[in-house]
């Protein structure tokens, strides 16, 4: 069965690929300037420079920081994107001293496409997990 990648979905591909190589400067040429950015554990970031500065926290933070996209489903504004987050706390991060433990969470993102670029990401995943495989949480 052959399969047909959409714009939208090239488009989600190489933002994942900007995050993976920490190649923060190319995120211009694949975000609107006013794109934003919600998570559960970012809240939600407005405008392509403070999700650059965001961006580039997470990776102080977790060196190793990376996302694994299993599977895309699109259409010609709307990707969603099922994926692994990974990554060592072994940096500061949000204010919080390293732990020097790993995480490895699911998420699920919706990336909405306007004129050609990524307007907006809201990602999904469970903070409570994340927090615990972090040993952030108190018992």
């Amino acid at each position: 069965m052959a399969t047909t990648t959409t714009e939208a979905e090239r488009l989600v591909t190489e933002y994942v690929r900007i995050w993976n190589e920490r190649e923060f400067s190319e995120l211009d040429d694949v975000v609107a300037e006013s794109f934003t950015f919600t998570s559960p554990t970012a809240g939600t970031i407005e405008g392509q420079e403070n999700v650059k500065a965001y961006a580039d926290a997470v990776v102080k933070g977790f060196s190793d920081f990376e996302v694994t996209v299993h599977e895309m489903l699109s259409s010609d504004h709307l990707v969603m994107a099922e994926s692994t987050l990974s990554g060592t706390h072994d940096g500061e991060f949000d204010g919080i001293p390293p732990t020097q433990e790993t995480f490895d969470v699911q998420d699920m993102a919706k990336f909405v496409v306007e004129d050609g670029l990524l307007k907006e990401e809201r990602t999904y995943f469970d903070q409570q997990d994340f927090l615990g495989q972090l040993g952030l949480l108190d018992e």
